[in-house]
């Protein structure tokens, strides 16, 4: 009995003292909060930490007359050496639209672009042997005036053949001039096929490279000063009926020389026009050949795209950016 009273007495005392300590402890657990880290400036005040900004490296704008050329050929034949960019510009879409418009008639296209400086161009059957009809004529014209200072007395004759494309007066030329010497100068000027013909026929045939060839020679001979030169590139830049001369002449000087025969069952249809435009970006050479029967309105479209293909390839737009 005494050992319950005992333990009795101990637990009791135990409990008093829990009772004590809990009491003790209160105001510490609920009269202030726990003790925690202070929080950044930034918050206290409401505030976002500011990020630095990234700001974007600077590019610099390349034009197409700046950018590096390449050539390639594409599925549909056209050579071009041009800037990577021009390739999917609505202008070279634009060129092969209108040769694609004169190929549906049935017909023959042959086509070559040339700038005189930066030598970016394209060419599209531009190998294909064709009949050049009156265009021959220029070059003709050009070998007279190189080899003599000029046409002396027939002067007058050279104006004729070339600015109303007066056969009678190109025979005149030939009468007093002849074929050998002039086959000669058509293969030493970038000819060779129309050479091979040239001292047998008046109008021999060649391509639209040749023909761009003896064009880029004209060009050298008409700006050099030369005896004769100047007189002559005044005749060139005044032909009648030349579609790339209807198209541009209002807005750049152009030197050129169209040819056409038509259907009369000699096959030797054709409508041609070739020559220099000296144009705002720079000096290039234009021949378009066809075996089209006597249309020059035809080529005008084609003249049109062709100008303006040009004008991007060689111009100031933009062709990529890059870091400077």
């Amino acid at each position: 009995m005494r050992r319950r009273i005992v333990i009795a007495l101990a637990v009791v005392l135990f409990v008093a003292g829990a009772v004590t300590a809990t009491v003790t402890l209160l105001p510490r657990l609920t009269g202030a909060p726990a003790e925690t880290e202070p929080a950044p400036v930034a918050e206290q005040r409401g505030e976002t930490e500011e990020r630095p900004v990234i700001e974007d490296e600077p590019v610099v704008p390349v034009t197409m007359a700046e950018a590096p050329v390449y050539t390639s050929t594409t599925e549909d034949g056209m050579t071009l050496t041009v800037p990577d960019a021009f390739l999917d510009r609505p202008e070279l879409a634009a060129v092969r639209e209108q040769i694609d418009a004169l190929e549906d008639r049935g017909s023959t296209v042959c086509v070559a672009l040339l700038d005189l400086e930066t030598r970016r161009g394209l060419w599209y059957n531009a190998d294909e042997l064709m009949y050049p009809a009156s265009s021959i004529k220029a070059a003709y014209c050009t070998w007279i005036y190189e080899a003599n200072g000029g046409a002396g007395s027939l002067s007058g004759t050279v104006a004729n053949c070339l600015v109303n494309s007066d056969n009678d007066a190109y025979h005149t030329l030939l009468d007093a001039y002849g074929l050998s010497a002039y086959a000669s100068w058509l293969g030493a000027h970038g000819a060779p096929r129309a050479a091979e013909e040239g001292g047998l026929y008046f109008y021999p045939d060649t391509t639209a490279n040749e023909l761009a060839s003896l064009w880029e020679e004209i060009h050298r001979y008409g700006t050099s000063g030369e005896a004769g030169a100047s007189e002559l590139a005044g005749y060139l830049a005044q032909t009648n009926h030349s579609p790339i001369a209807a198209g541009l002449r209002d807005v750049c000087e152009v030197w050129s020389k169209p040819g056409w025969y038509p259907a009369d069952g000699s096959g030797l249809e054709a409508t041609n026009d070739a020559g220099v435009v000296f144009s705002n970006t720079g000096a290039y050479v234009m021949v378009i050949m066809t075996d089209i029967s006597s249309d020059l309105d035809a080529l005008a479209p084609l003249v049109t795209a062709l100008d303006a293909a040009h004008d991007t390839m060689c111009g100031d737009e933009v062709a990529y950016y890059e870091a400077p």
